[in-house]
């Protein structure tokens, strides 16, 4: 873990995220970058390729304060660019060769974000990197336990399961397997046994749930284990799926109450 990513729309609510991503920057050893989109306003007389100044005052201000915090151990650096927030954020990635992208999920507006989801939730179908979804009021604290729930009725994808078992690692936490599932069959049974298989070296357990509403049985399970994150493998899916429906990962993200990890 190199470089993480954080999107910041500069409202009091970011603050849980940048809290979050400073301590864990802090923990892992790793670089941090913070960006910020903003609308040009060519209406408001702010020309397109002009930076915004208030904008960069409160990146500026956020750095210092983080500096003083960690008394300069992390290595900060502030972004502000013109544009859509989705483009910036994906430019940004690219240009810092990111490994982790972490935002809140409250944005501007809480409420709304409950009912109708965050920039942070549409981004979840886009994404390149890992993306770390920080819900209001979440402190950082040291994750020791993990839960990560699969869906076995299709081949889970093995790369993303690498990359959930090397977040782990980097934790130095427990993985709870999650699988929802009423009358788990024979298949379904091989199925958890062959990603028991390729945990082996990782402190794991592996549960089949019953259940019919995914964030409801994993907020259960998360809160009677008290679980410091959730882990999900989000399934691609085409462009006209992501603007007709919502995913099951973003179902997820959109009620958690605990930082929710979409591993890539």
């Amino acid at each position: 873990m190199k470089t993480i990513l954080l999107a910041t729309s500069l409202s009091d609510n970011s603050a849980w995220a940048a809290d979050y991503a400073l301590e864990l920057a802090k923990k892992l050893g790793a670089d941090l970058t913070i960006v910020h989109a903003y609308d040009p306003d060519p209406a408001g007389g702010l020309a397109y390729e002009s930076v915004d100044v208030t904008a960069m005052r409160h990146l500026s201000r956020l750095r210092t304060r983080m500096m003083k915090s960690t008394k300069g151990s992390v290595t900060i650096s502030v972004v502000a660019r013109p544009g859509e927030p989705e483009t910036v954020i994906e430019t940004e990635i690219a240009a810092q060769n990111a490994d982790l992208l972490i935002m809140g999920l409250a944005g501007e507006d809480p409420q709304k974000a409950r009912t109708q989801g965050s920039l942070a939730r549409k981004l979840i179908p886009r994404t390149r990197v890992p993306m770390l979804l920080v819900p209001l009021g979440a402190h950082y604290q040291t994750v020791q336990t993990i839960v990560l729930a699969v869906d076995l009725s299709s081949p889970v994808d093995t790369l993303a399961l690498a990359s959930a078992k090397r977040f782990a690692q980097l934790f130095g936490a427990t993985l709870n397997i999650i699988c929802m599932e009423n009358e788990p069959n024979e298949p379904l049974h091989k199925a958890a046994e062959g990603i028991c298989n390729l945990l082996s070296d990782l402190p794991h357990t592996f549960s089949f749930l019953p259940g019919n509403d995914l964030a409801l049985v994993l907020d259960d399970y998360a809160d009677s284990h008290q679980a410091d994150l959730i882990m999900l493998l989000p399934k691609p899916h085409n462009r006209l799926e992501s603007l007709l429906m919502e995913s099951v990962t973003q179902q997820v993200v959109r009620q958690a109450r605990v930082p929710v990890l979409a591993t890539v």
